[in-house]
């Protein structure tokens, strides 16, 4: 139960809110009972509102045009590499300079997370050199072997 004071064009309301149930408020108004349908609630959004700038690029600044430009045929990469696919060490290189490959082949192993990963071959071809040998620490996309 609780009790409100209210002064309204110059006069003094007394109203004890006994009960409210779903959207029905059993009140009394300076002695006088009253049932009250109360038609919705008013929220007051507690997030508040971000108001941000527009971010503002100079001129010289292609980079983004760059980034969104596609990639030329000069600058793809060589299919004559084989690169790591995620960050790891690499625990046993499973080939050497010179070994040929088929697709599916298991060339390299390398531990990343905590777990052992094998690095397949994806198409057919050549080690012609090794440029991440055993213990050696490589980051995504780092060549691991270069191939004929």
């Amino acid at each position: 139960m609780k009790k409100f004071n209210f002064t309204i064009n110059g006069n003094d309301y007394e109203v004890v809110v006994k009960s409210l149930e779903g959207n029905i408020a059993k009140m009394e108004l300076n002695g006088t009972p009253y049932s009250v349908k109360i038609k919705e609630e008013i929220k007051v959004n507690k997030t508040p509102v971000l108001v941000r700038n527009e971010v503002q690029t100079k001129q010289g600044d292609k980079r983004v045009s760059e980034n969104l430009a596609p990639v030329s045929a000069g600058n793809k990469p060589s299919t004559k590499v084989i690169k790591s696919p995620l960050p790891g060490s690499v625990i046993k290189v499973l080939v050497s300079e010179g070994t040929a490959f088929k697709e599916g082949d298991i060339l390299l192993v390398m531990e990343s997370m905590k777990m052992e990963n094998n690095i397949l071959a994806e198409r057919n071809g050549t080690i012609s050199k090794i440029c991440a040998p055993a213990g050696k620490a490589v980051l995504q996309d780092e060549v691991l072997f270069e191939i004929e």
